[in-house]
């Protein structure tokens, strides 16, 4: 197997297509295939796609559901069903999901009488304690509920008390947990999105507004070998993958995280000295394969400065030249430099932005309009589908057609009458009469397009400015713009020639 770690994976345009490589793909995931070959797995999939392959569905657990099991989902509740049968909840609500079972239901409880709850009143002293500590810990001490102690400190503007420990899971952050967004529930406790986001997948609860379960990450196989056995962090610096994407793969599959060694004091040699401060603490750590954390304080200790990226940018007259010119972001992908740092000197020369939100585009780019589908191509170039659609409408090139058959995604499905579909359609790089059949065999009602009032105002614009500015203007989608310019046969807003 090829080595890939910190090496750039080749893009679509790149990469010299052989019969081994064109052979293995769909075999294994595109992630699998791309790390194999040092192949961005968009490009994996773009190539499988042109190709006509599926790849195998591969057995996401290893539990042997039986008859006698399936007959117990629903008759008690998912976390008492796992703990008989030693199984992840986020398992047991998916099997049910899948076996259309309704979950279980408490018998109802008497009713009891509510009583209204006192008026909090805290002293200054108490007030002053609010923030630092946690509010379940405040409100135990006081006797007071710590859902209203948080209103009042919310309402107080006082920010809620953060630390590294464990989050002490209250019954009511409980509760809350799938019936508010996951965001809105960490933001209200002052706790990370992602711990969230764990303790309810943990509990096996839906995520909010939808029916179905989380989906699994999808990982090359050395790295589903090594988690569990190595740290997380670890996993993600040599592999690229995110780290947050481990910690939900190990609560899915119920894997404990593994144990942390910590590591020997690092002999440095003078070799190894000369190189702090010339690059950044993370890629010396890199290099000599310690943690960056004995870099930094190795480098502190000496006195020496941290690496400024800043510093090593090199102005040339050409560059500047380009600023204004050129969007801050394009420029700042060309250059390989922080898109920050592109527009502070910008700023500080005077320079305008660039008004124009277009991109010059390069001949191997434009040999892939209609080669493959617009979405495929705009996730490769990093830019809209509406953006790679307008081009080849501008150059008079056919969309792309695929003789594979159609793989319908459950999130596409559930957009079939919420929008129109010729505008669905325009999304997915098919025909509008494909949407059309599709919909008309789920039995889903047609979405009926709000009339717009196209005045001659509105029309006079098009072509003069972008889609979507007219479509801010109108209130609607930046299809419906597109799709009505293109009806009057008027060709798209050129901010390259207006300028």
């Amino acid at each position: 197997m090829t080595n890939t770690i910190n090496t750039k994976l080749l893009a679509y345009r790149d990469v010299v297509w052989t019969k081994e490589i064109d052979d293995a793909i769909g075999t294994e995931s595109d992630s699998t295939i791309g790390m194999r070959y040092g192949i961005a797995p968009s490009s994996i999939r773009a190539r499988r796609i042109r190709l006509g392959r599926v790849v195998p569905q591969k057995s996401v657990n290893n539990i042997r559901w039986t008859k006698a099991m399936d007959r117990k989902l629903g008759t008690m509740p998912d976390t008492v069903y796992a703990k008989t049968y030693n199984i992840a909840v986020y398992w047991v609500r998916r099997r049910r999901s899948e076996l259309d079972v309704a979950a279980y239901v408490n018998p109802e409880t008497p009713k009891t009488k509510k009583t209204a709850r006192k008026k909090i009143v805290l002293t200054k002293g108490q007030i002053a304690s609010l923030g630092k500590s946690s509010d379940v810990f405040l409100a135990k001490r006081w006797g007071v509920d710590p859902t209203r102690l948080t209103v009042l400190r919310n309402k107080l503007g006082i920010a809620p008390f953060q630390n590294c420990d464990a989050v002490d899971w209250t019954k009511q952050m409980l509760n809350m947990l799938g019936e508010v967004p996951d965001g809105r529930l960490a933001r209200e406790y002052g706790i990370s999105h992602n711990v969230v986001k764990l303790k309810r997948i943990e509990q096996g609860i839906f995520p909010f507004g939808k029916t179905e379960m989380d989906p699994v990450p999808e990982f090359p196989d050395e790295v589903i070998e090594l988690i569990g056995k190595v740290p997380d962090k670890r996993i993600a610096d040599q592999y690229s993958v995110s780290r947050n994407a481990i910690r939900l793969y190990r609560t899915i599959h119920k894997i404990e995280l593994a144990e942390y060694i910590q590591p020997t004091e690092h002999e440095w040699t003078e070799s190894q000295l000369a190189l702090l401060g010339t690059m950044s603490d993370g890629n010396v750590a890199r290099k000599i394969g310690i943690p960056r954390e004995q870099v930094h304080h190795k480098r502190r200790t000496l006195g020496i400065a941290a690496f400024d990226r800043k510093a090593t940018v090199r102005w040339t007259k050409d560059r500047i030249k380009l600023l204004g010119r050129e969007p801050d972001q394009l420029l700042a992908r060309q250059w390989k430099y922080p898109q920050r740092t592109v527009t502070q000197k910008r700023i500080e020369l005077g320079i305008p932005a660039c008004s124009s939100s277009a991109r010059r585009w390069k001949n191997s780019e434009l040999k892939l309009l209609g080669s493959i589908s617009d979405t495929e191509l705009a996730e490769q170039l990093g830019m809209s589908a509406t953006a790679v659609s307008d081009k080849r409408k501008q150059l008079g090139i056919a969309p792309f057609r695929s003789s594979a058959p159609y793989i319908w995604k459950q999130s596409d499905l559930k957009k079939l009458g919420t929008i129109p579909d010729d505008e669905l359609a325009m999304k997915l790089g098919v025909s509008f009469q494909f949407i059309r059949e599709k919909r008309a065999e789920l039995g889903i009602a047609v979405c009926r397009r709000s009339s717009l009032k196209w005045t001659d105002k509105i029309i006079k614009m098009m072509g003069v400015i972008s889609d979507s500015e007219i479509a801010k203007k109108l209130g609607c989608t930046t299809g419906l713009v597109q799709l009505k310019r293109v009806e009057l046969e008027i060709a798209p807003y050129n901010a390259t020639s207006a300028d």
